[in-house]
Formats: C-alpha cells, sequence, structure tokens
C-alpha cells in the first residue's frame, strides 16, 4: 500500500467520524424540543379551558344577579305600595316577610358581588398566565424551528461529505486500477513502449465552457496534459456531479462525454485530474 493510499484511507476515517457525531445529534435533538413543545401546548389547553370555564361562571352568576335585582325592584315596589294603602296587621305581617326576604336579597347579592369581583381578578391573573404560556410556546417554537434549519444544515453537510467521500473512494479505485495496469504493462513485453504513453503531470483544473445533452466542452486541452481517452472528475464547491470522458483534444480546449453523473453538470462547473491534491 502506497503513501496515497495510506492518506486516502484515513481520510475516509475522519469523515466516518464526523458523520457518526452528526448522526447522534439528529437521533437525539430534534425529538427533545418536540416533546417539550407538545407539553407546553398541552398546558396552554389547560389554560384556555380554565379560563372558558371561569367565564361561564361568571356569566351565570351575572345572570343570577340580575335576576335577584329584578325581584327586589318588585319587592320594593309591593313594600312602598303596601305602606301608601295602610294595609290593616296581616299586611304588615307580609310587609316584614318581605321586608326580610329583601334583606336576604341583599345579602346574596352582595355575596355574589364579592364573587364576581374575585372571579374577575382569577381571570386577569389566568389571562397574564396564558398570556405567559402563549409566549413561552413561541420561544419553543422558535427554538424548535432554529434546532429543524440547523438539522436541514447538517443534513446537508453530510450530504455533501457523503458526496466527496464517494468521490474519493472512485478515484482510490482508478488509481489502484491504475497501478495494476503499469504494474502489468511493467511486466509485459511491451511494457517499454506503454511506458513512452504521455501522462499529464501535476494538477489540472478547468472549467466547463458549454454542456449540450451529454456532451461537454472545457477551456483546457493538450497544452495542460488533456489526452483523448481522459476521464476528468467533474465538481462543483463540494459536491461531485460526474466524469467527463474525453473524445476530442485541441490545443487549448476539449470536449468529451459525461458519464456516472450524480448532478446534472452546468456550464461553469469545474473539472480535474486530481481531487485529492
Amino acid at each position: 500500500m502506497n503513501i496515497l493510499t495510506k492518506i486516502c484511507v484515513v481520510v475516509l476515517l475522519i469523515l466516518v467520524l464526523v458523520a457518526s457525531v452528526v448522526f447522534i445529534n439528529m437521533a437525539t435533538v430534534p425529538q427533545n424540543y418536540r416533546a417539550a413543545y407538545e407539553q407546553e401546548r398541552v398546558r396552554a389547553q389547560l389554560s384556555t379551558q380554565s379560563v372558558r370555564t371561569q367565564k361561564l361562571l361568571t356569566n351565570t352568576q351575572a345572570a343570577e344577579i340580575e335576576t335577584l335585582k329584578i325581584s327586589q325592584r318588585n319587592l320594593a315596589s309591593q313594600l312602598a305600595g303596601l305602606k301608601k294603602d295602610q294595609v290593616p296587621d296581616p299586611r304588615v305581617l307580609m310587609v316584614a316577610e318581605i321586608t326580610r326576604k329583601l334583606a336576604a336579597s341583599n345579602t346574596r347579592l352582595t355575596e355574589l358581588q364579592l364573587n364576581v369581583d374575585a372571579m374577575g381578578k382569577r381571570n386577569e391573573l389566568l389571562s397574564k398566565q396564558l398570556e405567559g404560556e402563549r409566549t413561552r410556546i413561541a420561544s419553543m417554537q422558535e427554538a424548535n424551528s432554529r434546532a429543524m434549519a440547523d438539522l436541514t444544515q447538517l443534513r446537508g453537510e453530510l450530504e455533501r461529505s457523503e458526496r466527496v467521500v464517494h468521490a474519493l473512494e472512485r478515484q482510490l479505485q482508478d488509481r489502484e486500477e491504475r497501478i495494476v495496469d503499469l504494474e502489468r504493462q511493467v511486466r509485459s513485453p511491451a511494457g517499454a513502449a506503454a511506458a513512452a504513453v504521455p501522462v499529464p503531470k501535476g494538477r489540472m483544473t478547468g472549467t466547463i465552457t458549454s454542456v449540450r445533452g451529454e456532451l461537454a466542452s472545457i477551456n483546457v486541452g493538450a497544452a495542460q496534459g488533456v489526452t483523448r481517452g481522459q476521464k476528468l472528475y467533474i465538481y462543483r464547491n463540494a459536491s461531485f456531479v460526474g466524469y467527463l470522458r474525453v473524445d476530442e483534444v485541441d490545443e487549448g480546449n476539449a470536449a468529451g462525454t459525461i458519464v456516472d453523473k450524480q448532478l446534472d453538470p452546468t456550464v461553469g462547473d469545474k473539472v480535474t485530474n486530481d481531487l485529492l491534491k
């Protein structure tokens, strides 16, 4: 195993470790946000139901108060009529009974008014608590959105890393096949003739200038070491796009067929003969 192969193996191991950390974060963090969000949503629903119940009780007591007020006015009218007519003793007793009932009604009315005031204060407190819960839920939703955005970004980075690893694996496989071919040529009687085939020296990088279907043109040619039949790597930023198999070569440009593509090549994508340098 040569030095280049060892370097490739080390790079692959590092990428696998990074991907493992990303998968662990993906498996644990978002679920915690979802559980907390669901818990806060249930609390908010319970608080809303409590406020509705308090409002219903308040409306019921308000209706009862209105009924008692009407009864009080009727009793007061009856009492005024009895006093005006100078009723006899039986009616005096009736007036006393009405007066007693009126006093009881006033007492009940006062109690109900106190209950209404207490309910109003409780409703105000519950409204503040509900507003706080809504604010907290909004914060949880925002944090959950940020976590999902981070997760999406991590997934994108992981996919790009997987494409780079895939490209590196292919390049490593091509290198190993190239080494096997060269060793076979050296052992064969025609090894000397095969050794005379020109091999590009160093790293060569170019740009795709046009794309038509499965055909593409690049702005590097024989002057930069491009040869017919050569397979160049096509990449875009950190993403592996595919291969360009060179069919025609001029001095300063070349053209070929796109093969094994992972993405659709576009004008401006880069080509190179070596992704590791």
